[in-house]
């Protein structure tokens, strides 16, 4: 027994010191521990930083040589877009679907090739077209007509013609026009033969009216009088100003249309033409003999007679009727006649063209539209 313990103690006093032995051992492995990991952990901190700010680095590059440029790119693009739509669909119609939905396209484009494949002026015309024929249908007239504006001139035409005219327009010339009902007054005209197509108009017949003479003046003191120019201090505008006006030519000729499809309602021809005077010799064959006929009527005095009503209708009318562009057209026939007669005719017009037909007069010009030319025209 007393062996056993003096065996068991030795065996704890060697535990005991090899514990006492260990520990310091242990003690100094923990802190040798604790330090690399402080290392190791303020290395970690570091990477990470530097990780973070080279990833910091590499985004805001890639926003400033990148992303930026693409998106002012592509809104560019949109802008371009944008006023096409702007452009086509005017102030009108700018709350219209249609018009909303286009745009709301365009914006949802998120590259610059979806913006390129939007075709707006293909969008655009069957919407705007079909708009106008709308229009067309509310604003005819009781005689199915209606007035269709482009930029400075109006046109009265029919339904049927609106219709077809409205298909020969691309997006563009669609986003100029405008159908009202024909607000319309009838204004005599006082015109020479060239100015009056020569005299080949009948009742009903359509023309266009062109203003043929627009002088543009380039005197300076002119200008300033008028109040079409201001004092330019700077003298690069003085200079672009002066180069601008010396090449517009002084007196230069526009043409330019005031009316479309103006009708006729009536033609007056200056009465020298209503004296008739002739002495024909005539031959007659086979016997051969020859007499001479003479005539000599004043159709003034004809219609004063007609007026008194001591005249025959039956005989008159057959006479009387369209005497004037019978005159005009034989003189066509025979290629010569008399170009010193005068005309007033009476037009159908828009109301709003009246002034503008008033003020210029002289120097207007009826012209005959081929397609709707009379019978006698061959082209």
């Amino acid at each position: 027994m007393h062996r056993l313990l003096k065996h068991n103690k030795n065996i704890y006093q060697r535990l005991e010191f090899l514990k006492k032995d260990d520990k310091p051992k242990l003690h100094r492995n923990e802190n040798y521990d604790y330090k690399n990991d402080d290392s190791t952990k303020e290395f970690n901190v570091g990477l990470i930083v530097i990780i973070l700010v080279v990833l910091l680095l590499i985004t805001f590059g890639y926003y400033l040589l990148v992303f930026q440029p693409q998106m002012q790119e592509l809104q560019e693009h949109k802008n371009i877009k944008i006023n096409q739509v702007n452009q086509l669909f005017n102030t009108t119609t700018s709350e219209d679907a249609n018009k909303q939905a286009i745009l709301a396209k365009i914006d949802s484009a998120s590259t610059v090739s979806q913006v390129d494949d939007i075709d707006v002026y293909a969008w655009a015309t069957p919407i705007i077209k079909n708009n106008l024929k709308e229009q067309i249908k509310s604003q005819k007239d009781k005689f199915g007509r209606v007035q269709i504006n482009t930029e400075n001139t109006s046109n009265i035409i029919s339904q049927s013609d609106a219709n077809k005219y409205l298909n020969t327009l691309d997006a563009d010339g669609l986003s100029k026009t405008s159908i009202s009902m024909p607000d319309t007054v009838i204004i005599p005209l006082s015109l020479n033969r060239r100015q009056a197509a020569s005299g080949l108009l009948k009742t009903g017949d359509s023309v266009d009216i062109y203003n043929t003479n627009k002088e543009i003046s380039t005197s300076h003191d002119h200008l300033n009088a008028t109040g079409d120019t201001h004092e330019i201090s700077d003298e690069s505008n003085q200079t672009e100003n002066k180069t601008s006006l010396e090449n517009i030519p002084v007196n230069s000729t526009v043409d330019k249309k005031l009316v479309g499809g103006a009708t006729v309602v009536s033609i007056l021809r200056s009465k020298d033409s209503g004296s008739v005077d002739s002495n024909i010799e005539l031959s007659q064959y086979p016997h051969t003999r020859n007499y001479t006929q003479s005539s000599k009527v004043d159709i003034e005095e004809v219609i004063r007679a007609k007026s008194s009503g001591t005249l025959d209708e039956s005989k008159l009318k057959i006479i009387l009727e369209d005497y004037g562009w019978k005159i005009s057209n034989y003189e066509r026939l025979a290629n010569i006649g008399d170009l010193d007669c005068e005309y007033i005719i009476m037009l159908e017009v828009p109301r709003d063209a009246t002034q503008d037909l008033i003020n210029n007069m002289d120097t207007l010009l009826l012209v005959i539209p081929s397609y709707d030319a009379p019978d006698w025209v061959i082209l």
